[in-house]
């Protein structure tokens, strides 16, 4: 019996999984153009419209027959309802995001569509709108320009959750803060170290994740960060802080984690934060990040036996 294939988002479009093999198609951009599909891809252009949401199902047919319609797969269209004040609320590709920084004019803007460009002065503390939390009283005047995406309907444990997007640092001086977080998920309703983050370590790219018996390190890159380089991350992460858990992530396009084991905490569901996060530092830094997409894929019920 022929199978329903799996249809994911990826930086490159849309990816179809089907017994193990990817194959990606390229989605037409508003422009009316698109990229070349990796070699060995077939049927490479897939059209969507650029304000108005899609879906899209994919069947498999060969000599025994046509397989079930996949899950529909719907593409949104990108950053809307933008506003950089802090507390305000943006949707990205259909998803929501909450915006926190120290609501200065540089802090979050929007260079062309699709992007969201973070800066980071010293001195730039979030706060909660109206008050309560507040990073320079409670959090060691750590510093801080992100969004917290689903915030408000976080991803359960046990759900895999695949994110691409592009990130590049710009060109400015060397990063000095003691730690630099320009991704990672949190958990909720704890408040706590995140069980994963890319991070800088200097101007070192760095992978890390937690659980509850500590953080662990799983990759840093020897060579320095390219700065005014868009880097293309794709990410598969499911927490599970038994052991069942994993995390691959790719940078352009070669696979640098493939880990099994215990991430994220009990009794926590988890949401995507993208932006600059750090310790103080004197130094001004900028990151832009685009084309985010986030596709959460739950586990079947089990079937009762």
């Amino acid at each position: 019996m022929l199978i329903a294939p799996l249809i994911i988002l990826c930086s490159l479009g849309i990816a179809i999984v089907d017994n193990g093999i990817i194959d990606v198609r390229m989605l037409i951009g508003g422009n009316g153009v698109s990229a070349s599909a990796r070699s060995g891809a077939r049927d490479s252009t897939i059209g969507t419209s650029p304000d108005s949401a899609d879906s899209f199902t994919v069947t498999e047919t060969d000599d025994a027959g046509t397989s079930p319609a996949s899950p529909a797969l719907t593409v949104a269209p990108g950053i809307t309802s933008f506003s950089g004040a802090n507390g305000s609320t943006l949707t990205i590709a259909g998803t929501t995001a909450q915006v926190q920084n120290a609501n200065q004019s540089w802090s979050l803007t929007m260079p062309e569509a699709n992007t969201l460009r973070f800066s980071l002065h010293s001195g730039d503390h979030w706060a909660e709108a109206g008050g309560g939390y507040n990073d320079l009283t409670m959090n060691n005047a750590a510093e801080r320009t992100e969004i917290a995406v689903n915030a408000g309907n976080p991803y359960p444990a046990g759900t895999q959750i695949n994110i691409s997007y592009q990130l590049m640092v710009e060109p400015g001086a060397a990063n000095t803060a003691p730690w630099l977080s320009l991704s990672q998920f949190h958990e909720t309703p704890a408040n706590g170290p995140g069980p994963f983050g890319i991070l800088l370590d200097g101007e070192h790219m760095m992978i890390r994740t937690a659980s509850g018996s500590g953080s662990t390190v799983l990759w840093e890159d020897p060579n320095p960060i390219q700065r005014g380089h868009y880097y293309d991350m794709n990410i598969q992460v499911n927490f599970d802080p038994s052991g069942n858990g994993f995390l691959r992530v790719w940078r352009d396009g070669v696979q640098i984690v493939d880990y099994h084991g215990p991430i994220g905490y009990g009794g926590q569901s988890y949401y995507f934060k993208e932006g600059i996060y750090r310790g103080p530092a004197p130094e001004t830094i900028t990151a832009n990040f685009r084309n985010l997409h986030i596709t959460p894929i739950q586990k079947p019920p089990k079937v009762p036996k």
